[in-house]
């Protein structure tokens, strides 16, 4: 009777566990199929990384991504990217998450009015053992998993930049 107890016990207690959203650690998706120019040893797409901090920041880069022949990724030095940071509290298997301030390099500089990635500065992502799911702003949901293959010497930069954006999305 007594082992009967302790199995039952054990079985909802490993039931009622939460999965735990991958902290300090970047997280991808690749947003378009890669594209290689004819005759390069490398090819491009642009992507998304995720950062859920222990701290409770938020980090969300997007920006273009080069991968080479071994298979590193780098972010492209110089090139275009938006970053976003704010804060993430963890409720169940579910990540919400409120973007604060968005800082950018892009082509068509942010002319005023609300940044799009603050239209929607609520956002929420589903854990899945080491992934999360969800949307951080491209037309359709899919899946963040960590990369190991990732060069990124600039990502902080990027962040401190966000940082210090004059940008900042309202708090609803």
């Amino acid at each position: 009777m007594m082992k009967r107890l302790m199995i039952a016990l054990l079985l909802a207690a490993a039931c009622g566990r939460r999965a735990q959203v991958p902290r300090d650690t970047q997280l991808w998706r690749i947003d378009a199929p890669w594209v290689s120019r004819q005759g390069a040893s490398v090819r491009t797409a642009p992507g998304t990384i995720l950062v859920f901090r222990s701290s409770g920041e938020y980090v969300e880069l997007h920006c273009q991504l080069i991968e080479q022949q071994d298979q590193t990724v780098y972010l492209r030095t110089g090139g275009q990217f938006i970053a976003a940071v704010g804060r993430w509290k963890q409720d169940g298997d579910t990540v919400n998450v409120t973007r604060e301030k968005v800082g950018q390099r892009i082509a068509v500089p942010f002319g005023g009015g609300v940044h799009p990635l603050c239209r929607n500065p609520q956002l929420s992502f589903q854990v899945n053992g080491n992934t999360v799911s969800g949307n951080a702003g491209e037309k359709t949901p899919g899946t963040y998993a960590p990369v190991t293959r990732l060069v990124a010497p600039d990502f902080e930069s990027y962040v401190d930049e966000a940082k210090r954006s004059p940008i900042t999305c309202a708090q609803k």
